[in-house]
């Protein structure tokens, strides 16, 4: 690939709905003059509750009422139905996002003596079964018994466990993160230094990806997170990757598409290391990062198509922070570390308004278009 530059088909992304907002009527747009877009905001609440926000206006809707406190939302491929992992990973419940209700729940535990701690969570596209990483702990007279953690794969429609995932290569892991294919057919499986692929019958090993020497051999070892991110295409996955000069130890970063189908990788140096994060935008061709250092925070702009970095400037941020992009690109959330949602515009950073929620926030914010029922789920 000449001159390591990205392509802009490679990482234009197709947008998963509409994202021009309508003129308002007698309401103001959620940044002021700049519309957010035409999706519905969802956020996880101390107030046992997910709260709704109204992405044209800004405004909190009803909430959705919760038997816990929410602390991870996986929704389905259609997004229409979340699975909501309580504070104490042990309940899931099953949210109707179109109702806002939750339509059920269930536990592996089985009292105070056995309880079992869920600690990820995938969902195969089809919605037939969920994959778990479990671990138990058991009450003995005299002390806790912590087993060591227990790959499942939980039937949705029967409700139980329908069998255990060896663990690939026989080495058990506290954490792990795994990913379907966009077919189904394969489940991935992102160890310390492979991508396996693992056949969804009986998960057994079926190829695998040494992607840590993928790159040039003078720029070192492919360091890559393979982040989680809303508006990518399925299966591909863009964000910041860093690398050792193997002569002079410099660390360097650039950004990079990865995409598990074909072991394809497409990837743009960018300059000396940051500390900055990566957002990817609808449509694919910007992403927005975030500097968090106490008293130095900056927002960044990556022009994609371009390969380069398009802007920085400083403002005014606040000790923890997570940044997601609204669903037409115009705008910038910030959120966690309490109860608002600060809204940016994207063009000059400027401060447009910030919306008040009823409780601190305990999960990622997802924006889901306003009928879910056909719709594809953003976070």
């Amino acid at each position: 690939m000449p001159g390591h530059r990205l392509p802009g088909g490679l990482l234009a992304g197709v947008l998963l709905y509409a994202a021009a907002a309508s003129p308002l009527v007698g309401q103001q747009a959620m940044g002021g003059s700049v519309p957010g877009g035409d999706g519905i905001l969802y956020i996880g609440t101390y107030g046992r509750e997910i709260v709704r926000v109204d992405e044209r206006t800004g405004e909190v809707m009803a909430p959705i009422p919760m038997q816990g406190i929410p602390r991870t939302i996986v929704p389905n491929p259609a997004g229409n139905r979340f699975y909501v992992l309580d504070i104490s990973y042990e309940t899931v419940e099953v949210v109707d996002v179109p109702g806002g209700r939750v339509e059920g729940s269930f536990t592996l535990s089985s009292g105070p003596t056995n309880r079992v701690r869920i600690w990820g969570m995938t969902l195969d596209p089809q919605e037939r079964h969920a994959i778990f990483l479990t671990k138990r702990t058991r009450a003995m007279p005299d002390r806790y018994q912590v087993e060591e953690p227990v790959l499942i794969r939980w039937d949705i429609q029967a409700g139980r466990v329908a069998d255990t995932i060896p663990w690939p290569g026989g080495q058990v892991r506290d954490a792990v993160r795994m990913m379907y294919a966009p077919d189904g057919e394969l489940l991935y499986f992102f160890a310390e230094d492979a991508i396996l692929a693992l056949e969804t019958e009986g998960f057994t090993e079926v190829d695998r990806w040494e992607y840590g020497t993928a790159l040039d051999e003078e720029m070192g070892r492919f360091e890559f997170g393979f982040p989680e991110q809303s508006w990518g295409n399925p299966g591909e996955m863009v964000g910041l990757f860093r690398t050792t000069d193997m002569i002079q130890g410099r660390r360097t970063m650039g950004v990079a598409s990865v995409r598990l189908n074909d072991r394809r990788l497409e990837f743009t140096p960018l300059g000396p290391n940051e500390s900055v994060s990566f957002t990817l935008a609808p449509g694919g061709r910007r992403a927005y990062g975030l500097q968090q250092e106490v008293g130095n925070w900056h927002f960044w702009t990556f022009d994609l198509e371009a390969g380069r970095v398009a802007n920085r400037a400083r403002f005014a941020g606040r000790p923890r922070m997570s940044l997601q992009v609204s669903s037409n690109g115009r705008l910038l959330y910030i959120y966690n570390a309490g109860n608002t949602i600060d809204v940016y515009d994207t063009d000059g950073y400027a401060l447009l308004r910030t919306i008040d929620l009823p409780g601190d926030n305990t999960t990622p914010l997802f924006i889901l278009p306003r009928d879910a029922r056909t719709g594809s789920a953003g976070r």
